[in-house]
């Protein structure tokens, strides 16, 4: 029987499971166990200091967050949700049009979308120091412009009024070009005798667009807005940079990165946060899973 696993014959079978094994192992210390760790930490109010035993509280940051914490974690979820809506609909629309517009075959196309695309591949950090740029209230290329337009100043991603919207269109700026490739690898899978049918059956432009083209990139937008919900329900990073959660950027990813990080280390309790997160991030996603894969189904 040992012939059989490690002779000429076992080797086949052995060996793509030796090829998984690396990938398998990282997988399980980098993803599985912090995950669980983290939801065993949220029942403690430990501190991060290493050494220190773990001081088992049960639910008692849940219950603090929803009564005594709830003017900080309320107004942070109000956040996410606004900044999840707004991330997800103008990013999937501003995608399906330029999917549209760069659908062709036309002298310099490629150029164009790798422009479009080249957001998406840039860093956060870059990102944040180019807009953080733009966006400069001394000095800055938006600044002459904003003051030329309105006749006064603004602080931008200083100011209460304006930073979540700056944060929501560079968040936008930085994935519309990954959203636009996905619609357009659905639009030039769509036969084009199905337009050419419309067309001839006297169907307008936009009713080719309404009846043919939105039905059969069904199955793109559902791989779209599913990305759109998770990165923007969990997004911390980019906000970290450009207001580090100031003048009402403070989302649920980084009001847990600050309780973490940030002054004390409240690890149990940003933990708490992080599980609440995750609980947001699934429920929201599998009603929309289900949703659009039955509006998939039906169109």
């Amino acid at each position: 029987m040992n012939n059989n696993v490690f002779g000429r014959r076992g080797w086949p079978k052995i060996l793509p499971a030796l090829g998984l094994a690396p990938a398998l192992l990282f997988y399980i210390g980098f993803h599985v166990y912090p995950s669980i760790m983290t939801a065993v930490y949220s029942l403690t109010q430990y501190d991060g200091i290493i050494g220190t035993p773990l001081h088992f509280v049960g639910l008692l940051n849940y219950r603090d967050a929803f009564h005594g914490g709830f003017y900080q974690i309320g107004p942070a979820i109000r956040t996410t949700i606004i900044f999840a809506l707004a991330v997800t609909f103008v990013q999937n629309a501003a995608g399906l049009a330029l999917a549209t517009a760069f659908n062709g075959k036309w002298r310099g196309i490629t150029f164009y979308r790798a422009m479009i695309f080249l957001p998406w591949i840039l860093s956060v950090v870059v990102t944040g120091l180019i807009w953080s740029l733009m966006f400069a209230p001394i000095g800055g290329p938006m600044e002459s412009i904003w003051q030329s337009l309105f006749g006064h100043q603004s602080a931008f991603f200083g100011s209460y009024r304006m930073a979540l919207p700056l944060v929501i269109f560079v968040q936008i700026w930085q994935n519309t070009g990954f959203t636009m490739m996905v619609y357009l690898a659905g639009l030039q899978s769509i036969p084009q005798e199905l337009f050419e049918a419309a067309e001839l059956d006297g169907a307008s432009r936009w009713r080719r667009f309404r009846h043919v083209t939105v039905p059969m990139l069904a199955s793109s937008t559902t791989v779209n807005v599913l990305l759109a919900v998770i990165g923007s329900l969990g997004a911390y990073d980019i906000i970290y940079v450009l207001t580090n959660g100031s003048f009402g950027t403070m989302t649920l990813g980084m009001y847990m990165f600050n309780t973490a990080f940030e002054g004390s280390s409240q690890l149990g309790y940003a933990s708490m946060i992080q599980m609440l997160q995750f609980g947001m991030v699934l429920i929201v996603t599998l009603i929309l899973q289900r949703y659009l894969r039955r509006r998939e189904v039906q169109l």
